[in-house]
């Protein structure tokens, strides 16, 4: 009997322990989903996204539970789409010449996963700020995987999944406007 209870105690010091764990969630950093400049998302100064293009409608963010998994807040991918576009030369100082509205659809992750991967999936469009014709619509999908072995912790590997895949998807939206941006292109 006395190796039951010894039994039983452990299993809930375990579940406790698993409890407390689960209960540390954290929202995905602006910081992490930026992207900064590099050669494939650098633009010249006769661009016609330099200093042309100001975020303007951005949802389907949701704040965090610290009790559930991470999650990514409408105001930080407002704030990284934002960052990245300011670090990569297009943030308007004005009203700009167009409007990047972003709908962030879904992030699919496991509900619980050693290796876990997040895919993020956001609706984007471009719009020309005068005319109102819009320049781009894009729905892109970039799945990221954080592995066990880079962190044991699992609601800390949840949102590196969730900044990792925010952050590629935050990368190629800029790619496409820059490729829209070239001479034959769209904008």
């Amino acid at each position: 009997m006395r190796g039951k209870t010894i039994g039983i105690r452990a299993g809930l010091a375990l579940l406790a322990v698993l409890f407390t764990a689960s209960g540390c969630a954290s929202g995905a950093r602006t910081d992490a989903m930026a992207v900064a400049v590099s050669p494939d998302t650098v633009i010249g100064n006769a661009s016609k996204l330099r200093g042309a293009v100001r975020v303007d409608r951005v949802s389907g963010g949701a704040e965090t539970n610290p009790l559930w998994h991470p999650n990514v807040s409408t105001d930080n991918f407002r704030a990284a789409l934002g960052e990245s576009l300011t670090r990569n030369g297009m943030t308007s100082s004005g009203q700009g010449s167009y409007l990047l509205n972003a709908e962030l659809v879904s992030l699919d992750r496991p509900l619980a996963a050693f290796d876990t991967t997040v895919t993020a999936k956001v609706h984007y469009t471009v719009v020309a700020t005068g005319s109102q014709a819009i320049k781009l619509d894009e729905t892109i999908e970039t799945p990221y995987t954080v592995k066990f072995s880079e962190t044991v912790y699992g609601p800390e590997r949840f949102r590196l999944a969730n900044e990792g895949a925010m952050h590629d998807n935050i990368e190629a939206i800029l790619k496409r406007m820059i490729t829209a941006a070239q001479p034959g292109g769209p904008f």
